[in-house]
């Protein structure tokens, strides 16, 4: 495949702009205040464009397409994702790309497509992960709370993990859903622990009162736990 051109930008423009969809893209509108979409491009159509990038030259893709709008920004976080790097080469990617997430979607999307790639990368991951909890921004908080998530529930990472999430204190609604979104991820995987915590009230009370209803939201979740965990709301 040749490389990544900056001829290549337009082109790659045009591609986007022939998967739009005007009904979607009012309909995306409508999950993301505040945030207008420049075209209208379901999800599985992103991964897709992005895959052809991955096989041809991601690094020149990056490096020459600059994103102008939710979606361009959305395709940049799928191809960084998606490279197949160790964490100390990808590392600096993530970091450039954190400033341009603004939304929750591109937020999660994200970090759906970032998984550790080896062993090696996982203790990597982690300890780039928790200075960010205690952020000041919002979505870099919910990054590291959907993250945590989305990769590293597990025994391992249990007493630290929800630890680490009672240290977000942004009062944005994204950080705090983050919070509460992982706390009920956590418990279906290890109700105990993760009750013992929402018995001691650690969270202020809209985050434990939401992850409570996640909680029992949720079809892997029995009807005794679910009543029981009403008497830690707050």
């Amino acid at each position: 495949m040749a490389p990544f051109s900056p001829q290549d930008c337009a082109a790659l423009r045009r591609e986007l702009e022939s998967l739009a969809d005007p009904a979607y893209k009012a309909f995306n509108e409508s999950l993301l205040p505040g945030v207008e979409t420049a075209y209208g491009i379901r999800l599985p159509q992103m991964r897709q464009v992005a895959k052809a990038l991955l096989r041809q030259d991601p690094a020149g893709f990056l490096e020459h397409f600059q994103p102008n709008c939710y979606e361009e920004t959305q395709l940049r976080g799928l191809v960084i994702g998606g490279m197949k790097l160790p964490w100390e080469e990808k590392c600096p990617l993530v970091e450039d790309f954190l400033p341009r997430i603004d939304n929750w979607a591109v937020c999660d999307t994200f970090c759906g497509s970032l998984k550790p790639r080896s062993p090696q990368d996982v203790p990597l991951m982690w300890e780039f992960l928790k200075p960010l909890y205690a952020s000041d921004e919002e979505y870099k908080a919910r990054f590291a709370a959907v993250m945590q998530l989305s990769h590293f529930v597990d025994a391992a990472h249990l007493e630290e993990g929800l630890g680490l999430l009672g240290q977000v204190r942004h009062p944005g609604y994204y950080a705090k859903m983050a919070v509460a979104w992982a706390l009920s991820v956590w418990f279906v995987k290890f109700p105990q622990e993760t009750e013992s915590l929402l018995a001691q009230r650690a969270f202020e009370p809209w985050v434990q009162n939401k992850a409570i209803q996640k909680v029992r939201e949720s079809r892997r979740v029995s009807k005794e736990d679910k009543d029981r965990l009403l008497s830690y709301k707050l």
